[in-house]
Parts: structure tokens; C-alpha cells; sequence
């Protein structure tokens, strides 16, 4: 279906509520998206605006809809959407699936509480989810050891009592399989572990304290005792609640972060104005999302999923007043009270949002980190399998050649270890033996020199070298390895243009998956190399320039030129204005024009020989 034909069936959608549904060449389902109106927002996207939307719609083959009755049906139902379809360009927990609830099973006569992964409409009470499985089991097992609940997984009552298991002589069980305990007075236990996973831990104690005493006064003295124990358990339980915000009450604090391949999104919840648990999620599909609508994304995805839903959610960012709306309206049926949505302007509720923006950033890098890790180590394995390297390449080297219009010809090599660079290990050339412009026998000089150090100083070998250029440039590389005797040392070239792969002795190039982990550090290793050459050809300008402001301005001293070259780095000082001049230690207004004026010929001269490098 060409563009055309999308324009056609958008102009045909109607004017209901309900989920839209963009597909590719090969209808797969590449975004769900969910409008009042359809018509309406499915014109929105004819003309992008954002750089997501225009991603989306250069795929986009196909359209389908699903109208609903309401805006509220078709959230639920765009959740449903993208939980089965997982589309790519939709915003969405990472390995949703995984995250434990805990359970009771409140549809049975003598519920039990329980760890699982399947949220099911059976009438029970699901908990969660929880991003830490071991905090759920700590959870699950605090509440076995504080409240009497059964833990044996059947069918009650029983036709024929049977003798109760340990648990009821440890007192961690009222033994309704033995028959003799009250539906009632077993309800009022499960009452209390609701309450408690709900984070309302003060009412939950007075109700303990006012059964032990009930029990206390009727002479039941070993009920009264297990209560007393829930009591110190739930008494330690909040001492190690330090966190807290007094007259709050119940709300959740949420705040996402992203850079540019992943997200993260983080949730603090206070029930009765005590921080009583934080929750972290990875978060995927974010090509050109902002985090409006990764937020948006998220509490939808959570909140559809949870039976804990505060009154108030406080949010990072604001969203669109619609999608609050029919967000704020389902949350509100769903609870059977008002949920409000807001983004804190002022006051104490912005210090605890910062508080959790600023977890969201940390957990963000921690997890860019274990990614990125994964995806060296795997990446790694990626290359050795490719180039059929007999050990892992754990230490790559590449090199790039770079000039001005055949002058000043320099070479930069750089070096990374276990897929991260190794900056101690970048070494910077100028070539000597070549005039002019000569790519492949620049590199052998390059080369040559490079393995000579590494023999006279006893130096281990790179597992592999990574040239930047195409067939021409490897082949020279090669030659300068074999003279002196390195005729096995794994050897690549790597072409800007189309990011082909040659092989010494192969004219025909290899290509490998551009997104793949091992192909995103050959990239990166090319990149860098090529950058740090640029940084030597600007340095070496930078000096060459200076020497001419020596002579032109002779108040401007020897150190004030030291300062410059250390201010300006690898940056041009022929393209600083005269307020970037007036930034170096010891240069004021007068002096920064003096050079401003001296650099200006040169800067012209300069815009007409842009660097140019090798392996294009």
C-alpha cells in the first residue's frame, strides 16, 4: 500500500474511540496507539512532526482500527495490543512477563498467599509487581512467619479433617484443614495481610493490638500470643521505615530517564506518608520518544496490571491533559475513587521528586553499564565467530589516515581492550616518507612502525587491527606486517561508506548485521580512530597558527600561548570569536581582538582545506 493508499484509509477511519494499529511491508504490527477520535489523530500522523513519528511512518505499509464504546475501553484495550503484539516503536516494560506478584487467593474460603507470574481475573488479590524476586520472597516469608495463614496448597474445607501439619504447632497456622476455624475469623487474618501489603501498617497495628487484647480478656491465651508476635513483627518492621513524609498518606512518586537506547522508569511508594518499597523498570521500545511518552507508557502498562493504586500519583513530567484524563478516569473505576495525576511545581513534594529523578539517572547507568558489558562480551564473540579468529579478540587495534588537501598527512591509532577504549594506548603519527597524498603507503609506514616498536620493545600483539579503508589500504597493511615476519597477525579493513568488512587477499568485501553487537565495536573502534586523527590535525593547526600570532602580537608571550593550546585543545582556535578568547587565562578584550583579527585570514584559508581521511 503506497502513501496514496494510506491517505485514502485514514480519510475513510470514523470519528470513534478506539486502537489503531500501523504496520510494515510485511504486516507486522509496528505501533498501537489508542485515540477519542480516530480520524482525527490518525491525520496527525500524514504529517510528522517528531522524529519518532517520521521513523515510524517511512515503514508504515499498512493501517488497521478497532473501534471501542468508550475512551476508557480503548485503553484497556491498547495495553491488551501491545502486550500480545510487543510492537517495536511502542514504549513498554522490559520482559514484562517476568516481574513476580504475590497473590492471595481471596476467591477461596481459606485464602493463601503466594508467589506468581500470572496476573488472572479470579477474583483473587494480586500484589506487585515486584522488580526484585528476592524482595518478594522476603516479603512472602515475613508473612508466613508474622501471620497464620496456611502455607499447603488445597482444596478447603476438606470432607474429612485431617491433622494439622508443623505450622499449626509453631503457631504459624490456624489449621483450617483440621476444620475447626471459623470462615470469619480466618478472613479477619487475610483482612490483616491486605492491609499490610497495602502499606497501612499503623491501622493494621491497632487492629492486632485490639484482637490480642479480645482474646487476652476471653482467656484465650495462645491466640493471644500469636498475636502479640505480629505485633513486634510489624513494630520492627516499621522501625526500619526511616524514610518518611508526614500528613502525605498514600501516593506513588514516579520518574523516568532515558538516553538515547534505553530507559528506565522508577517507582516510590508511601502509604500513610512511610517510603514502604521502591521499584525500578527497564523500559524498550524508545526510538525518538520523549519521556512524556515513556511516562505515559509506563503508568499505563503498571497501573492496568496493579491492585495497589494510590489516590495520588506524582509524575516527572507533565502529560498531555487528554491522556491524563482517560487515565485519571479509569484508575478512578478501577478503585472506586478519585486518582489524581500531577507534576509537583512547588513545596516538599519537588525535593522527593528530584530524590526519585535522581534514582531513576543512577539505575539508568547502572543498567547502560550491564548492557553495554553483555553486549562487549557477546559482541566480542561475535567478531571471533566472523572473522574466524582463533582466540577472542580481546585486544583490537585500529588505525586511520588523515590530511589537509595532501598536506601535513598524520596518522592516528587507537586501541581498545575487552571492547572499551583504552586511551593510554592511542598513539599519533606523522608521516615521513610519504610526499603528497598516498593512503595505502602511508599506512604501511604506519604499520610498519607500529609492530617494529612492539618487536624491539617485546610488546604483545594485538589479537586483531582494524584499518580504516577499503581493499588497497588493508593490502598495504599486510605487506608492511609480512616484512617483518608478522604474516599471521589478524588483519581487517573496515569502508566508511557501506560498513563492508575486507579480508587480506579478498577484493570482494563481507558485510555483517550493522546492528549487531560486534559490528557496533568495530564501528565505534573506526570512529574513534578517526576522530583522535582530526584531533591531531587540529592541534597541529592550532600550533602552526600560534606561531604566526607569535610574530604578529609580540605582547602575547610564551605563556599566554601555552594557555590557549590547553584551553582550545583539539578545538580550532581560528574559529573561536572573541568571547571564547577572552575565556583563556590572561587574555582580555583588547588582546582577544588583537588575535581575533591576526586568525582571521588564516580561518578563511583554513574553510577551504577541511580535513580529509582515508577509507572513504
Amino acid at each position: 500500500m503506497d502513501s496514496r493508499s494510506i491517505d485514502q484509509k485514514v480519510s475513510r477511519a470514523p470519528q470513534d474511540p478506539g486502537c489503531y494499529l500501523w504496520k510494515d511491508e510485511a504486516g507486522e504490527i509496528l505501533y498501537v496507539g489508542k485515540a477519542d477520535r480516530l480520524r482525527t489523530r490518525l491525520r496527525n500522523y500524514l504529517k510528522p512532526e517528531t522524529v519518532k513519528t517520521a521513523l515510524l511512518m517511512h515503514r508504515v505499509r499498512d493501517l488497521e482500527w478497532i473501534t471501542t464504546d468508550t475512551s476508557t475501553d480503548a485503553l484497556i484495550l491498547e495495553d491488551t495490543l501491545i502486550k500480545k503484539h510487543r510492537p517495536r516503536f511502542n514504549v513498554r516494560l522490559k520482559d514484562d512477563k517476568r516481574f513476580p506478584y504475590l497473590c492471595v487467593s481471596t476467591a477461596e474460603p481459606y485464602p493463601r498467599i503466594y508467589l506468581t507470574r500470572t496476573v488472572r481475573k479470579d477474583g483473587s488479590r494480586y500484589f506487585g509487581p515486584y522488580t526484585d524476586v528476592r524482595a518478594a520472597r522476603h516479603i512472602l516469608d515475613l508473612i508466613h512467619k508474622t501471620f497464620p495463614i496456611r502455607k499447603v496448597r488445597q482444596k478447603l474445607p476438606l470432607s474429612r479433617p485431617r491433622r494439622p501439619c508443623m505450622n499449626f504447632h509453631i503457631n504459624r497456622c490456624l489449621a483450617p484443614c483440621q476444620g475447626n476455624v471459623a470462615v470469619e475469623e480466618y478472613k479477619k487474618v487475610v483482612d490483616e495481610i491486605i492491609l499490610f501489603l497495602e502499606g497501612k501498617h499503623e491501622l493494621l497495628e491497632e487492629l492486632v493490638r485490639k484482637r490480642m487484647d479480645e482474646f487476652s480478656l476471653s482467656m484465650d491465651f495462645e491466640r493471644a500470643a500469636i498475636y502479640r508476635d505480629i505485633l513486634v513483627s510489624l513494630r520492627r518492621f516499621q522501625e526500619r521505615q526511616s524514610v518518611t513524609r508526614p500528613g502525605a498518606g498514600d501516593e506513588d512518586v514516579i520518574a523516568v530517564a532515558r538516553d538515547e537506547s534505553y530507559g528506565q522508569a522508577v517507582v516510590f511508594e508511601y502509604r500513610q506518608g512511610n517510603l514502604t518499597g521502591r521499584k525500578a523498570f527497564p523500559l524498550t521500545g524508545l526510538e525518538g520518544a520523549e519521556e512524556p511518552e515513556l511516562l505515559a507508557a509506563f503508568i499505563r502498562e503498571y497501573y492496568l496490571s496493579s491492585e495497589s493504586v494510590p489516590p495520588r500519583i506524582l509524575m516527572s513530567h507533565e502529560l498531555p491533559t487528554t491522556e491524563r484524563s482517560t487515565l485519571e478516569k479509569y484508575l478512578g473505576q478501577k478503585t472506586e475513587r478519585k486518582v489524581r495525576l500531577r507534576r509537583p511545581m512547588r513545596g516538599p513534594s519537588v525535593t522527593v521528586m528530584e530524590m526519585v529523578r535522581k534514582n531513576a539517572e543512577l539505575l539508568l547507568k547502572e543498567q547502560v553499564i550491564k548492557v553495554r558489558s553483555k553486549d562487549r562480551r557477546s559482541g566480542l564473540a561475535e567478531i571471533q565467530e566472523f572473522l574466524n579468529l582463533p582466540t577472542l579478540p580481546e585486544i583490537i587495534e585500529c588505525y586511520d589516515i588523515s590530511h589537509f588537501s595532501g598536506k601535513q598527512t598524520v596518522a592516528a591509532g587507537v586501541q581498545f581492550e575487552n571492547g572499551q577504549p583504552r586511551k593510554a594506548a592511542y598513539r599519533r603519527y606523522i608521516i615521513r616518507s610519504v610526499q603528497g597524498i598516498d593512503d595505502p603507503a602511508s599506512m604501511r609506514e604506519v604499520i610498519a612502525r607500529r609492530l617494529q616498536r612492539l618487536i624491539n620493545e617485546d610488546g604483545a600483539m594485538p589479537n586483531l587491527i582494524v584499518i580504516d579503508g577499503g581493499y588497497t589500504q588493508l593490502t598495504a597493511a599486510c605487506e608492511a606486517a609480512a616484512a617483518l615476519g608478522q604474516n599471521n597477525l589478524a588483519m581487517v579493513g573496515l569502508a566508511k561508506k557501506r560498513e563492508e568488512i575486507y579480508l587480506p587477499g579478498q577484493s570482494v568485501p563481507l558485510t555483517l548485521d550493522k546492528n549487531s553487537a560486534g559490528m557496533r565495536i568495530l564501528r565505534h573502534l573506526r570512529d574513534e580512530a578517526h576522530r583522535f586523527g582530526i584531533s591531531h590535525q587540529r592541534i597541529r593547526s592550532n600550533k602552526a597558527q600560534l606561531k604566526i600570532l607569535e610574530k604578529d602580537i609580540p605582547d602575547i608571550g610564551s605563556l599566554r600561548i601555552r594557555a590557549m593550546l590547553k584551553h582550545f585543545d583539539d578545538r580550532k582556535i581560528a574559529e573561536a570569536s572573541i568571547e571564547e578568547l577572552m575565556e583563556v587565562p590572561g587574555i582580555g578584550e583588547k588582546l582577544a581582538r588583537k588575535i581575533h583579527s591576526a586568525l582571521s585570514p588564516e580561518q578563511k584559508r583554513a574553510e577551504s582545506t577541511q580535513p580529509e581521511t582515508a577509507g572513504s
